[in-house]
């Protein structure tokens, strides 16, 4: 049987994204690798993972990343829109678009994501 396995994207900077994703989706973002080799972010939940790569180091057609795809978009779950709306401010972000179900914020690579409540 297949299942989806994980997620992977690329940024220009990775650790700013993994930082991003941490503090902004909560998701705990772990490095993996060595220092001076292929170093790469990975949460990994109940056999589903979001990992970030380096764009550059990932493969050739991964860079430069484009900023302006609309192919891609990750949704996240939340409870409470106008917490997630407190969160968004304390982290200094202001949201893309709110709509009565979701608020979609822009992470440091330009992916638009969307937090909602459905």
């Amino acid at each position: 049987m297949m299942r989806l396995r994980g997620v992977f994207l690329t940024s220009e900077n990775p650790e700013v994204a993994a930082r991003f994703y941490a503090q902004v989706a909560q998701l705990p973002m772990e490095k993996v690798g060595v220092e001076g080799g292929y170093i790469y972010w990975r949460m990994d939940r109940d056999g589903m993972q979001l990992v970030i790569h380096d764009a550059k180091a990932f493969a050739d057609y991964t860079h430069p990343a484009l900023p302006e795809s609309n192919l891609t978009h990750l949704y996240f779950s939340i409870e409470d829109q106008s917490r997630f709306l407190a969160h968004l401010k304390n982290c200094g972000l202001m949201p893309y678009a709110t709509d009565d179900v979701v608020i979609t914020v822009v992470d440091p690579d330009g992916r638009k994501l969307m937090f909602g409540t459905a």
